[in-house]
Order: structure tokens, then C-alpha cells, then sequence
């Protein structure tokens, strides 16, 4: 794994605006030019370096879930991604009814939805449900495959069991009583056994013919140059058979190149767009939509004892430090200051004591309590990501921070490494020999539900069980996510959640700086796109016009 330290200010805005239209020229699709609007296919520019395997569970975080989960595979609960006014909630998928077993809290019975065939023509049903289950949870079951389990199985975490109960019907138990397991079932995605079956049990192969029950069926997977995906006509959502017939992704990870290859026609639609390149889109006559979403761009802490971070005041001093207002500058007014894990006024957000702000002088007296100063320095180590789904422009942005840091005695160096290492130390956590020197690991946290982004606190999902990277350990923040867990009823999850993220906040249990607006850019041929509040969009209303 090739990594590179820096020391200094290293990156700029310019250097990423520019060199655009060599790299978008790779991305071109022979054969489009003239295309007549009803064939016209929807090319999207991903900003992953590479297509997310089609093996329902993709690496590179949300965004190859985006496109590498949602789009051709259903999980029992999906989200609803039709409205951009709102927080995306839980809606039914493969299954159309979840409900607690009265007689007990720890298990929960799911009745599954009738007629749904997978793209291969095979029956969705409880044994294909049950072998699915078992191809994450059972070791010794032939379709067992750990890289492929290792991306899906941390955002399991309470699932204890599961049986079939008829053909229509299973159960779930869980390890504990968690009220909000539809979530986490949202984050199981449903592969047709016969098709692995088909393949010899090669999941590698799986990969380049799969089939699942989504929306989009995978015509062709090239690796490192796009995948092609044709409206599966005969999906179980009516209202959601995709208008356009042909979809195409085009992983184009530099920023500026999408930029390129969206002005040049190449693609219709660009993921994550650099700020500085908005007013002359705008100007141009593309579209840029954004909208908030439960995302924080924050620092993961090490907390083990004897480590910087493990010092409450150097946790809060940090915060402190941070120009919040100037970074939201910096992104050209696509992002929010942060107050913590949520925006202030989400139901979620409560009424923590810690008031997330721009102080120096404060922060300067917490980290002189602490035993720092200007003849102490205090140096920490932070591994940040060159590009990826919710990273924004990493570089400059921890650039500002490095600076800021400075400011109260606090020296940063960097180690830059792909998105995808990042997602894979995640897992590993901060005690294993390559990761022990590490204080900090600048990844984009989901709020979107209350398992993922905030179980991450939970001190028993350490690696191996999950991905609290930095061991942190709070027995207060561990018995609240008990409450959580026990909460049913909407308006108690609510409360627990709020009195969750209060706990979180003053403990500062993170470096928490923006709330991404998540800009796309979107050719003017393209309509019916919305921006749900959610990680996850829905591409299946698009369409794409004539060239003009």
C-alpha cells in the first residue's frame, strides 16, 4: 500500500481544476453521439477509482452502495428516496411487514413479498432469503465468502439468528433487544442463489454476471471503466421500472476530469463536484442540485489511553479551534458548520452542554490545562483519504484544519491513501502494528440511521465485531445506546436518540467540522432527478433529452 506523508501545506484549490479533459476523455463512450431521447442512455461519473462489485455488499463506502447495492439488488426494507423536503424513511422492499413477536422482544417476524423473481428468472422466497442470511452469518456454508462478508456483516451487528417459518415468512432474533433492527436490514442485499450456483460458486465470477431483484439489470462490468445496466421491465415496483433504458457508470475519480466530461458531453450526470467549479456551470447552463443529508465530514479519534486524543480537553480544544465559517467558504457555500453529529433542530440533535464553536482563546486554555503550549507542541497523525463518496475535497479541507490546528500547539502530519483503504483500516481499528501510530482518520460519518454512524461508539464493536476504529469507551454513550436499542415507539427513538448525540457532543467524541450539501451537476438534457435527503438516490425517474 503506497502512502504518502505530508508536512505542510501541500494541496490547493487550483490544483484541482486542473488537467480535466484527459482523463474525461477515457471516460467516452464510443457509439452515443446522436443518440435520440427515447434510447438516450443516463451516463453517470462516479467518484470511486474503480466500478463497485456487483455482489450485493460493494466496497467504497455509501457511494458504491449507491451504485453497487441499490440499484440492482433489494434489501427487506429500503429507503424512501422520493422526496427532497424531508429525511428519507424506511419503506417496504422484499419484505411488506416486519413486526416484534409479542411473546418475545428479541424476535421479530417478517413476512416476505410474493411474485418477485430475480433477474435471472428464479423465485425470491424464503429459502433464497434464508441462503442469503447464510452467506454473510455462516462460515461453513458453501456460499461463505469473508471479503464479501466483510462489507456487509458490521452493519448487522444485533442479528443473533433467523429461521424460516413457511414460504412466505421468516423470523429474526437478535442479541439484544433492538427496536431499531429495520434499519440494519436496510444493509442486507438479496442475490439469487442459483445464479452463484450457475457460476461454480465463484463469487469473483458472480461479480461480472450478477443477478438480483433491483430496478437495473448489469449488462456488462468492465473494471476500472464502467458498468452498463439496462430498466429491468418486469421489477415488483411498478412506479419504479426505470424511464430510461439504458444506464451506464463511469468511475472518473479525479473531480475536474468529471467536471470535464460533463461540459464535454461525455457523461450526463457528475457526482460530487468540486466547489470552485459551480458559478461556471451555472453559467454554462447545467444544473446543480444539492441538499442536505445525515452526513458529517469529521475526524475519527484514537482514544486509546496514552494517545493524544484520549485527553477530553485536547478533544474539545480541537473543536474549538476549528473556523468552521471560513471552511464553509473554502466549499464555496456547499456545506454547514457543524454543531455535532446532526444539524441543530433534527429531532435527533438534543440539548448537549458542549456549544461546538469557533474559539481559539478557549481552546488555547483547555490545551494549556491539558500540558501543552508553545514550548510543548503536541504532534498527532491524521490518515486522510485523496478522494471518495462523501469526502468532499479532502486535501484542502484538511489543509485549513492542519492550519487551525497549528494554532493552539497541535502539528498534524498527514498520511494520504485511497478511499478504499481507508474503508478497509476502518475494520481493522487502531491496535493492529500498521495502525498504532495513527490518531485520527478523516472519513465522512452517516447519521442516517441509528445504527450506522452511531454504533460506531459502542465499545464492544472494536474490530473484529465492528468498526469502532478508535476503541472509544464510554460507559455513559454505551448504556444510552441500550435505550436506544429498547426504544419502539418512534417518539421514544426520538428521545433516546437526541439524549445519544448530547452525550456524544460533550465528549466530543470526534472532530466534527461541515455537514456536506452533496452538489451534483446534471446536464441540461437530464430531468427528473430529486435529491433525496439520503446517502442513497433513486435514478429510475431520469430521463435524458436530446442533444441540443
Amino acid at each position: 500500500m503506497a502512502r504518502k506523508t505530508l508536512t505542510s501545506s501541500a494541496f490547493s484549490r487550483r490544483t484541482l481544476l486542473k488537467g480535466a479533459a484527459v482523463a474525461a476523455g477515457a471516460a467516452t463512450l464510443p457509439g452515443t453521439a446522436g443518440a435520440q431521447a427515447a434510447n438516450a442512455p443516463l451516463r453517470i461519473g462516479i467518484s470511486l477509482s474503480d466500478v463497485p462489485r456487483m455482489w450485493g455488499g460493494p466496497e467504497g463506502g455509501f457511494e458504491g452502495l449507491r451504485f453497487g447495492a441499490y440499484m440492482v439488488f433489494d434489501a427487506l426494507v429500503n429507503w424512501d428516496m422520493t422526496k427532497a423536503d424531508q429525511p428519507s424513511g424506511l419503506t417496504p422492499g422484499l419484505a411488506t411487514k416486519w413486526e416484534i413477536d409479542p411473546a418475545n422482544r428479541q424476535r421479530w417476524i417478517i413476512t416476505l413479498r410474493e411474485g418477485v423473481t430475480f433477474h435471472d428468472g428464479t423465485a425470491f422466497d424464503a429459502d433464497a432469503v434464508i441462503w442469503n442470511f447464510d452467506s454473510i452469518f455462516k462460515a461453513d456454508a458453501p456460499q461463505f465468502h469473508q471479503p464479501r462478508v466483510g462489507l456487509v456483516r458490521s452493519r448487522l451487528s444485533s442479528i443473533a439468528g433467523y429461521t424460516k417459518i413457511d414460504a412466505k415468512t421468516i423470523a429474526v432474533t437478535t442479541n439484544v433487544v433492538d427496536g431499531m433492527l429495520p434499519y440494519q436490514l436496510a444493509y442486507l442485499w438479496f442475490v439469487s442463489p442459483a445464479r452463484l450456483a450457475e457460476l461454480g460458486g465463484d463469487w469473483q465470477r458472480f461479480t461480472q454476471r450478477p443477478a438480483g431483484t433491483g430496478p437495473y439489470k448489469v449488462v456488462s462490468v468492465t473494471p476500472r471503466e464502467r458498468v452498463e445496466l439496462e430498466a429491468n421491465t418486469a421489477y415488483w415496483d411498478k412506479g419504479r421500472v426505470p424511464k430510461t433504458q439504458r444506464t451506464v457508470l463511469l468511475p472518473i475519480p479525479d473531480a475536474n476530469a468529471r467536471i470535464a466530461a460533463l461540459r464535454s458531453g461525455t457523461i450526463d450526470m457528475a457526482e460530487t463536484l468540486p466547489p470552485d467549479a459551480i458559478p461556471s456551470l451555472k453559467s454554462a447552463g447545467f444544473q446543480v442540485v444539492q441538499n442536505s443529508y445525515p452526513h458529517i465530514w469529521a475526524w475519527r479519534l484514537n482514544v486509546n489511553p496514552g494517545t493524544p486524543f484520549a485527553d477530553l480537553r485536547v478533544r474539545r480544544a480541537a473543536n474549538l479551534a476549528i473556523d468552521r465559517d471560513s471552511m464553509v467558504q473554502l466549499l464555496s457555500g456547499t456545506a454547514l458548520p457543524a454543531k455535532g453529529k446532526v444539524l441543530p433542530g433534527d429531532p435527533w440533535f438534543g440539548k448537549p452542554t458542549f456549544d461546538i464553536r469557533y474559539d481559539v482563546a478557549a481552546a488555547k486554555k483547555l490545551m494549556t490545562e491539558a500540558g501543552y503550549g508553545p514550548a510543548k507542541r503536541l504532534e498527532v497523525v491524521a490518515v486522510i483519504a485523496s478522494g471518495g463518496g462523501g469526502q468532499m475535497v479532502p486535501l484542502p479541507m484538511n489543509e485549513m484544519i492542519q492550519e487551525n490546528l497549528k494554532e493552539i500547539w497541535i502539528d498534524v502530519k498527514f498520511e494520504v491513501v485511497d478511499f478504499t483503504t481507508i474503508i478497509n483500516m476502518l475494520r481493522g481499528g487502531t491496535r493492529t502494528d500498521q495502525q498504532k501510530g495513527f490518531h485520527a482518520l478523516n472519513i465522512a460519518i452517516p447519521s442516517i440511521d441509528p445504527t450506522t454512524g452511531w454504533v460506531i461508539y459502542d465499545s464492544t464493536l472494536t474490530a473484529p465485531r465492528g468498526v469502532n476504529w478508535g476503541w472509544y469507551n464510554n460507559p455513559a454513550i454505551d448504556a444510552q445506546i441500550k435505550v436506544m436499542r429498547e426504544a419502539f415507539d418512534p417518539a421514544a427513538q426520538n428521545e433516546a436518540m437526541g439524549k445519544l448525540h448530547a452525550l456524544l457532543v460533550d465528549d466530543a467524541a470526534a472532530l466534527f467540522v461541515v455537514h456536506d450539501l452533496n452538489p451534483r451537476g446534471l446536464s441540461a438534457r437530464v430531468k427528473g432527478f430529486v435529491q433525496a435527503r439520503n446517502w442513497f438516490q433513486d435514478y429510475t425517474p431520469v430521463t435524458v433529452g436530446p442533444a441540443a
